[in-house]
């Protein structure tokens, strides 16, 4: 009972959701429903009234009632076509909504919360489990199916009622005592008791047994969209597999997980006709001795032999009925599992704050940016990866960051930047905690060209835009200053050219190009500080020189931040920050810290084969 309040508590919410976003399409279902059943019903009972018409000769009557029959079918039935065709757009609406919301959530989410592989993990299986057994639509589909059934089966029941009030006229021995109302409703009633009986015991067994299916399965079918989408469906791939000789067990691999993922199914399908089966017994069950009851009546006079058409149907509409509800319940079970998983994922809270004090715009980028005593560790972990930081970041000038791989170059303009928040400490903007900063506007203030930068497959103007409003001189002249505006030029539909084939037959740029294309996309967005998080770590160290050397003409007048664990970028800084093992070990100028003969000396002597 637990169970089944849990699952349906989801599915109200969901059709909650679904009501908000179009508040139509809820009650368009519930007139189908009603449309349906008046079809149904009505037919029942003009075509028993019709019966008797024509077995006592009443032709007029039976022509006018199978003329209204016709009415009543053609009107229904168009009525109900249009409301199928309104169906279509808005369903489809549902369907794509539910990515639509789910992406909302992700990008509202702070970066350190996604990070979370129990966040990515609960996305994921939505999407997944979306698109094997549907969407949200499907749910809504299955509820006023449901509802649908219920209707259908208070509605027949309601008429076996009545068949059962009705009493013999005259004496039939035995038939006629059968027949009278009062055992007529205990033979009803001890059936139908039975039947739910023996309905609601099998469901809740084959429903555990299905959902012990559906959790596992959902696991074979992410293997193989893993094959699906990220090998085979990733051109990149080939030639590692090519080199290395991968595709035997590739495709042994795909072969376990194939078969793993149809052994679920046909489980899933057995489960199914099992379940089918029973149902069936225990409808036929039913079936026959209702049957027998309108048999009974017809016999014994208590109702009319056209009455005993409008018995049976209604019969044969409460047995589908009866199944409806339990198959419908079953899907329905499948699709809330997942879409539970959906609602914790909406209901994830961020970490942290967002924050709300507004940042104040100045003209002549005068920002003052501030660690105090900040350490940090990332979630899960007890190892710090910075230790006690301190240190103030000059407006207007340019700093470099160094340090062996894994000294906290990156993590420290992960915290500057605040994808995440320190452990300990605090850092400040203009003497103000930056957690008290709303976060849109703090991060607004940084340009930022991380080491695995990503080009997305929209056009270039988009690319280079971004977030911010497409201004075409000056993306033209970010284009320039990156040294990107003549391969541009070159391009058929230039602008509005497409990266990569991922969405149109875009064209493929190299990694320098690719390069520069971020390169632009961080000076068009004009912020006051500029960070370059070793963009260029495949180059080599003279490559690296000559790359900063101009980009640091491209931000002149702006705060810049170099990253690099290599010492090319240092010369043309008026600051240099050595980290090593989390802290901050020596801070100064080139010929400061090269003076000094300790950590930078060390780095730079090491590499100074790469220098002209």
């Amino acid at each position: 009972m637990q169970k089944l309040k849990s699952i349906h508590r989801t599915g109200f919410r969901i059709m909650k959701m679904i009501h908000r976003e179009d508040s139509l399409i809820i009650p368009m279902h519930l007139l189908k429903v009603a449309l349906s059943l008046t079809q149904t019903y009505a037919g029942l009972f003009v075509t028993a009234e019709m019966i008797d018409a024509l077995l006592l000769e009443e032709y007029r009557k039976a022509a006018g009632l199978a003329l209204l029959l016709l009415g009543l079918g053609l009107l229904l039935g168009l009525t109900e076509q249009l409301l199928r065709r309104q169906f279509k757009g808005r369903l489809t609406k549902i369907w794509l909504i539910f990515y639509v919301w789910l992406r909302e959530k992700a990008f509202s989410m702070d970066y350190e919360t996604m990070e979370n592989p129990e966040a990515a993990e609960k996305l994921l299986f939505s999407e997944r489990t979306s698109d094997m057994y549907g969407g949200l639509g499907v749910l809504l589909c299955h509820y006023t199916d449901i509802l649908q059934a219920i209707l259908n089966i208070f509605l027949s029941v309601f008429l076996v009622g009545c068949l059962c009030a009705s009493g013999p006229r005259g004496e039939f021995g035995l038939l006629g005592i059968l027949a009278r109302p009062l055992p007529s409703f205990l033979l009803f009633a001890g059936t139908l008791g039975g039947m739910a009986f023996c309905a609601f015991r099998g469901f809740g067994k084959f429903a555990r047994r299905q959902m012990e299916i559906f959790q596992a399965h959902t696991g074979e079918e992410h293997k193989l969209m893993y094959l699906n989408q990220q090998i085979f469906g990733e051109a990149k791939v080939g030639k590692i597999i090519r080199i290395y000789g991968m595709e035997e067990m590739i495709l042994h691999n795909s072969a376990e997980f194939g078969k793993r993922a149809r052994d679920y199914f046909s489980a899933s399908c057995d489960v199914g006709r099992a379940e089918a089966n029973a149902n069936r017994l225990v409808n036929a069950f039913f079936t026959v001795v209702t049957y027998f009851l309108v048999a009974l009546k017809t016999v014994t006079g208590a109702v009319t032999v056209g009455a005993f058409t409008r018995y049976a149907g209604a019969l044969n509409q409460f047995g589908g009925a009866c199944f409806s509800v339990i198959a419908k319940h079953g899907e329905l079970q499948k699709i809330c599992t997942y879409t539970d998983e959906f609602l914790k994922f909406l209901d994830t809270e961020n970490v942290h704050g967002k924050g709300s004090i507004p940042v104040e715009k100045r003209d002549d980028g005068e920002y003052e940016l501030a660690f105090e005593n900040v350490s940090f560790r990332y979630p899960g972990s007890e190892i710090p990866v910075l230790k006690n930081v301190n240190c103030r970041i000059n407006i207007r000038g340019r700093m470099a960051v160094v340090g062996r791989n894994g000294a906290g170059k990156t993590t420290f303009i992960k915290l500057l930047c605040r994808l995440y928040d320190p452990t300990e400490g605090r850092i400040t903007l203009n003497g103000v905690d930056i957690r008290k900063y709303s976060q849109e506007e703090y991060r607004g203030l940084f340009s930022v060209v991380f080491q695995d930068f990503k080009l997305f497959s929209f056009s270039v103007g988009e690319n280079v835009a971004a977030g911010y409003e497409w201004q075409e001189e000056k993306l033209w002249d970010a284009l320039r200053q990156a040294e990107a505006d003549g391969f541009v030029r070159d391009m058929e539909k230039q602008l509005d050219t497409y990266l990569y084939k991922d969405l149109r037959d875009g064209v493929a740029v190299s990694g320098g190009e690719a390069q520069k294309l971020a390169l632009a996309r961080a000076l068009y967005k004009d912020a006051p500080v500029v960070i370059l998080d070793e963009p260029t770590a495949a180059l080599d160290a003279k490559a690296e020189a000559q790359i900063y050397a101009r980009f640091n003409e491209m931000v002149e007048g702006r705060t810049s931040i170099y990253i690099s664990h290599r010492m090319s970028s240092c010369r043309f800084c008026d600051e240099i920050i050595v980290f090593h093992e989390g802290e901050i070990v020596e801070r100064g100028s080139h010929e400061e810290l090269y003076a000094a003969g300790g950590r930078y000396t060390q780095m730079w002597n090491a590499q100074a084969r790469y220098y002209v």
